[in-house]
């Protein structure tokens, strides 16, 4: 019987979570240092995907920057347009974000869009 309780034990011990792993604030503070530029940019030259290119996301930025030219040139600056939105949508959000929200969705998550 000593046996089934120490195999319990044990058991419960394979599905404890681990802590979860908490930078020091100085740490998330330089991942987080793209953030206002980022959200800056996002805000005033959107359109361009400047923001897109900070963070590293260069295919991101290639396609907002080619939907901007290409599709502005084609839809009389419509598709310009939708891109500015969008980009001023990804500007507030990333200035709204807490520093470890932030590193958390486009750091460490590598969340692209929105």
């Amino acid at each position: 019987m000593e046996t089934a309780g120490s195999f319990s034990e044990f058991a419960s011990g394979l599905n404890a979570v681990p802590p979860p792993i908490v930078l020091p604030p100085s740490a998330v503070a330089s991942r987080a240092s793209n953030k206002i530029p980022a959200g800056i940019c996002g805000i005033l030259l959107g359109s361009l995907g400047i923001h897109k290119f900070i963070l590293g996301y260069t295919g991101a930025g290639l396609i907002m920057l080619l939907v901007t030219i290409v599709g502005g040139i084609c839809t009389c600056g419509v598709a310009a347009c939708v891109m500015h939105v969008i980009a001023l949508i990804e500007g507030i959000i990333y200035l709204c974000k807490s520093d470890e929200e932030f590193v958390r969705t486009y750091v460490d998550g590598r969340k692209e869009w929105f």
